[in-house]
């Protein structure tokens, strides 16, 4: 364990940046306070770990909103991507035993792991699972798992990789991904019989002692500790219910489906400080695998705010981790985002300091401020209003958000059957298969897919051959525009969709549609 800087953090505890008196009072409230005020959070759990021992682990606000229950250090919340890390311990497990190899070929493992281009399939090693660096384009293939519930298999979804082309180059650009985890995630099942979710329970959390943490469903014993997601829908913050069925497992579970507690979450932290060991005579993963997984693979973009908020000169993607430098210290991070509920959790190895910032609503901005509040005071800034610096900014070229009225102006009625019927009819795309055009009672034209039901909604025109989808369930703020294709004799025969708007979140790529339109016959 590398021990540098103490002598800096030495002196920052005499500065009274955190007062040890017991179990130390390491987080400012009324900071976490005004910043789920502000960013209207109805609840968040925050904890820190140094030197092995947890300094502080402190829940604020609410389960739900409207109801008593507090959130608690074992109220349990949906980590999202910070699942990711658990996949990748998962495979080091079985690196450590012999029965894969990170340069091992998918194809070994999987014979059925197919991409677009076929000499890459061949060449796809677990590594290229885990690195973002496939070729395929951001977030591709996103919408078989969200918005939940999603009626995909995990083989469905390895199958349907090959309609996916390629938006970069393979090994050398990065773009984020989900669907190669849920890949990485059947190479356990394929080595060991036993399922994701199985293995990461079993070999993970309850050597950790990690009882608030579930990799499948969450027992019946603790669903009352379990925190409501939220948003902001149509301007006003309400809870965001999703009707799951939870008795089948999650399509996306390897790539975010864990749900945690604060208190295991600093478990789970406090052995990836410690290398792997869970204590002087076992441990979790080798010293080896531990290097291994915290080795940058693929170097990522640098944003001008990083270089202006932490002095960093480098970034990179490791094996379920981000890397990079803050203010001269090697920071290990990730970052979950799931709908109605974000998460954090950064470590500083050289300075055996890890942080876990969990809340159930889904505010990248408040996640931000909130994770920079308790972090940064020990890296020596204990002056700037990290409340006040991720706020948005007011400009003409501010974020246009979903739910605030269009910058367009739409028109109020939706495109009836009688303006166009050939748009009516069944549409297919290879990978996510089919999406119906109907008329409604009142003559009013929908659209809605077979596979993904929360994604139906209503048409409205914006020019020749070009519509808007609006989607009814508007906590989705995913809004999209269809545009369609005729052929030579003049007929609709298929169809393309884009977001509507840039800011958009990358998983909803209806950017990669394709849809041919289904001739049906007399």
């Amino acid at each position: 364990m590398i021990k540098r800087n103490k002598v800096r953090v030495a002196l920052f505890l005499l500065a009274g940046c955190i007062t040890m008196n017991g179990q130390a009072e390491a987080i400012n409230e009324d900071k976490i306070n005004a910043i789920m005020q502000h960013f209207q959070v109805p609840g968040a759990a925050i904890g820190i770990v140094q030197n092995g021992q947890v300094i502080a682990a402190k829940g604020f606000g609410l389960k739900t909103l409207g109801k008593p229950d507090p959130i608690d250090a074992d109220s349990i919340f949906k980590i999202a991507s910070n699942t990711k890390a658990f996949t990748t311990a998962a495979l080091a497990i079985l690196v450590d035993e012999g029965k894969i190899s990170w340069h091992g070929k998918v194809q070994r493992y999987l014979p059925d792991f197919k991409l677009y281009d076929p000499w890459v399939s061949r060449q796809f090693t677990l590594i290229d699972l885990l690195t973002h660096r496939s070729g395929l384009g951001l977030g591709a293939g996103d919408l078989m798992l969200w918005p939940e519930p999603s009626s995909f298999s995990r083989q469905e979804v390895m199958h349907n990789l090959r309609y996916l082309k390629p938006a970069g180059e393979f090994r050398a650009d990065y773009a984020y991904d989900n669907l190669l985890y849920i890949v990485a995630g059947e190479i356990i099942p394929a080595v060991t019989g036993q399922s994701w979710e199985q293995f990461v329970e079993q070999r993970i959390m309850r050597p950790l002692g990690m009882n608030h943490c579930f990799a499948g469903q969450v027992s019946e014993a603790k669903q009352q500790d379990l925190a409501t997601p939220h948003g902001m829908v149509n301007g006003k913050l309400q809870a965001i219910i999703r009707a799951i069925d939870y008795s089948k497992p999650s399509v996306s579970a390897p790539a975010g489906g864990i749900q945690c507690s604060l208190n295991d979450m600093l478990r789970w932290v406090t052995v990836q400080l410690a290398e792997g060991k869970i204590d002087a005579k076992q441990g979790l993963f080798s010293q080896a695998q531990h290097k291994m997984m915290w080795q940058p693979q693929t170097i990522m973009p640098l944003s001008a705010s990083s270089k202006r908020r932490d002095n960093s000169h480098f970034s990179a993607y490791a094996l379920g981790w981000r890397v990079n430098d803050m203010n001269g210290t090697l920071q290990v991070h990730h970052t979950g985002s799931l709908a109605g509920m974000y998460s954090f959790v950064s470590l500083f190895p050289e300075l055996d300091l890890g942080f876990v910032v969990l809340t159930n609503q889904q505010s990248s901005a408040a996640r931000s401020a909130l994770m920079y509040s308790i972090m940064k005071p020990f890296l020596g800034d204990t002056q700037t209003d990290w409340m006040a610096e991720f706020s948005p900014k007011t400009s003409p070229q501010a974020s246009k958000k979903m739910n605030t009225p269009p910058l367009v102006s739409y028109p109020t009625a939706n495109i009836s059957q009688s303006e166009n019927s050939d748009y009516l009819g069944t549409y297919v795309d290879p990978w996510l298969g089919r999406f119906v055009i109907a008329t409604h009672a009142d003559g009013s034209l929908l659209i809605h897919s077979q596979r993904v039901e929360k994604l139906i909604g209503s048409l409205y025109r914006l020019g020749h051959d070009s519509l808007l989808i609006r989607w009814h369930d508007r906590s989705l703020e995913a809004d999209a525009i269809m545009h369609f294709t005729r052929n030579q004799k003049g007929e609709v025969s298929g169809m393309t969709m884009l977001p509507e708007s840039s800011d958009i979140d990358f998983s909803y790529d209806f950017q990669d549609l394709n849809f041919t339109k289904i001739i049906e016959s007399e």
